[in-house]
């Protein structure tokens, strides 16, 4: 059960101390229905109850009641700490994960599990835990009824074990319904991101508008069919619970009395306790839809980890000496690598190299070559964030072991095209704010944008602004190499020169290294080299430009 590995193995703690307390709960449950049926008998024979009889009931009561709520209490906290341990536990797995791993998962169901299941589960976990103790208070029940007669126990046991034989054999053919609709799930918020991350486009086509709406309606039409589906299938299992419960209330009255002498003398006991049990029973039963939820929920995150777990690259085994060696690198060269795009079990649908390339200490290199070239997966490579199918990585000579990649990527700041902005300095907080702001200045964002408390005061701002702000980040980063992904492509034409012929010369002459894709023909003379791609082979190199004069 996932909800038990999740107690075990995300808290840390045992829930003894919960199941003490709970089994302290039924034994205040089932003194209070023996109480009952003590005043009841000496009621019917017309003998007063006694005040000796109130006052165990009252503490009985007083047991029970206090024992409950701590019993709750404690679950609930033992659930919710493990809920809580599991989802860092998930993120940090994420923010060390690779990138094709996250990739090949995809963000939709990334957040379909870490987000969606994860708040479904700590909204749904009280009712578990009060079911949980429901079936407790049943265990209880069934002990007092040994007490009374242990062959009404064994017919009353016995039928409720064949009860719950066949209602968890119809629940389990609802576990893969469920896993269809967390699917369906995924799709839908992948879908949804299009209406926002694509609202551009869709704006300036209706047609384009159209087919996707229909295309989300469909969706959206499939995961309600799912759950509909699902939801009759649990309409005829909470039916079925609450026949049964009639059936044994009918085993106790009518069936019972006929092939037990005596038994008449308890049937009044036995039918209180059986009607008694009808609120916990289906308190059982009602919550059994939400426990599958759950546990579908928990093993989505469980096999989530196991995916991250699969696809991690493993703790850093920098040693001082490898990470002075790094920092004091003077060339970086790409000895025979590979890569393609594939998932597992399929494959590549786009393939690189083999490349054999360097880079030195303080060059200024661009990368060139038509759209779907191979340019962007190159820079990748190139810093690491992609792990090379064949060939290797070296510094100096030396091959970037697995232990030392994480380390090798601290060499690099970079703008990709796809980069995202932070709505704080992370890893820079001590920066100066003078220096930030001399910086928004230079880029031309004052008036839009400030800085102060360790934050930007907006990333509401156009595309060609947020790459400068993104540029001024990787600027305070100040790590020996720089790759630009197209950084000017966004730009009017007073900042492609200023990029060009100020910032990229400026970096140079500090000894930066930089490797920057662009399209600009007329600024290719500015490089010490360029490098062409052509469907991820490299390209003879034809001969530079003349250099651009500013202004």
């Amino acid at each position: 059960m996932y909800v038990l590995r999740l107690l075990y193995a995300g808290s840390g703690e045992t829930p003894w101390r919960g199941l003490v307390i709970t089994c302290i709960a039924g034994i205040g449950n089932v003194t209070l229905i023996g109480l009952i049926n003590i005043a009841a008998e000496r009621a019917a024979l017309g003998r007063p109850v006694g005040l000796q009889l109130l006052t165990l009931y009252l503490l009985a009561f007083g047991v029970f009641y206090f024992a409950d709520r701590m019993s709750l209490r404690e679950a609930n906290r033992l659930l919710q700490n493990g809920l809580e341990a599991l989802r860092l536990r998930i993120v940090d797995k994420i923010r060390t994960s690779e990138l094709r791993t996250l990739e090949n998962i995809g963000q939709g169901e990334i957040y379909a599990t870490v987000v969606q299941e994860t708040n479904h589960l700590s909204q749904t976990f009280p009712l578990l835990v009060s079911a949980a103790q429901s079936l407790g208070l049943l265990g209880f029940c069934l002990l007092y009824i040994a007490m009374l007669s242990q062959a009404a126990f064994l017919v009353i046991t016995g039928v409720t074990v064949l009860g719950v034989l066949m209602f968890w054999i119809r629940r389990r053919g609802l576990r893969h319904a469920m896993f269809s609709v967390h699917a369906q799930e995924a799709v839908m918020l992948t879908q949804l991101a299009h209406y926002t991350e694509g609202f551009q486009e869709i704006r300036l086509n209706a047609d384009k508008n159209d087919a996707l709406h229909r295309s989300f309606i469909d969706v959206v039409e499939t995961l309600e069919e799912k759950v509909v589906g699902i939801g009759r299938q649990w309409v005829v299992l909470l039916l079925f619970s609450n026949a049964f419960l009639y059936f044994l209330v009918g085993v106790v009255i009518f069936i019972l009395p006929a092939f037990f002498s005596g038994y008449t003398d308890i049937i009044y006991k036995l039918s209180a306790v059986a009607i008694f049990c009808v609120g916990p029973v289906t308190a059982v039963t009602s919550a059994a839809p939400l426990f599958d939820r759950a546990e579908t929920g928990l093993e989505h995150v469980f096999n989530l980890e196991q995916r991250l777990d699969a696809g991690a690259l493993g703790p850093s085994e920098a040693s001082p000496e490898d990470l002075a060696r790094l920092a004091d690198f003077r060339e970086i060269s790409l000895a025979s690598v590979s890569f393609g795009y594939h998932k597992e079990h399929e494959p590549s649908t786009f393939a690189v190299g083999p490349w054999n390339l360097s880079f030195r200490r303080g060059e200024l290199v661009f990368i060139t070559g038509a759209n779907g070239s191979g340019k962007s997966t190159a820079l990748k490579l190139i810093c690491g964030l992609y792990q090379p199918d064949g060939g290797q990585i070296l510094v100096d000579g030396i091959p970037v072991r697995r232990g030392l990649v994480q380390a090798y990527r601290e060499l690099f700041s970079t703008v990709f095209t796809d980069f995202h902005l932070f709505e704080r300095l992370y890893g820079v907080e001590d920066v100066d704010p003078e220096r930030v702001n001399a910086l928004i200045a230079r880029f031309e964002l004052s008036g839009k944008v400030s800085y102060a408390d360790g934050r930007f005061s907006t990333h509401d701002l156009s595309t060609g602004q947020r790459k400068r702000l993104a540029m001024i980040v990787a600027l305070l980063e100040d790590r020996p190499i720089y790759l630009f992904d197209e950084w000017a492509a966004d730009q009017d034409v007073r900042f492609r020169e200023i990029y060009y012929l100020e910032l990229l010369p400026e970096l140079k002459r500090q000894g930066k290294t930089i490797i920057a894709v662009t399209h600009d023909d007329r600024f290719w003379s500015v490089a010490d080299r360029r490098i062409t791609l052509d469907l991820g082979e490299i390209r003879t190199v034809p001969a530079a430009l003349p250099a651009p004069q500013e202004g």
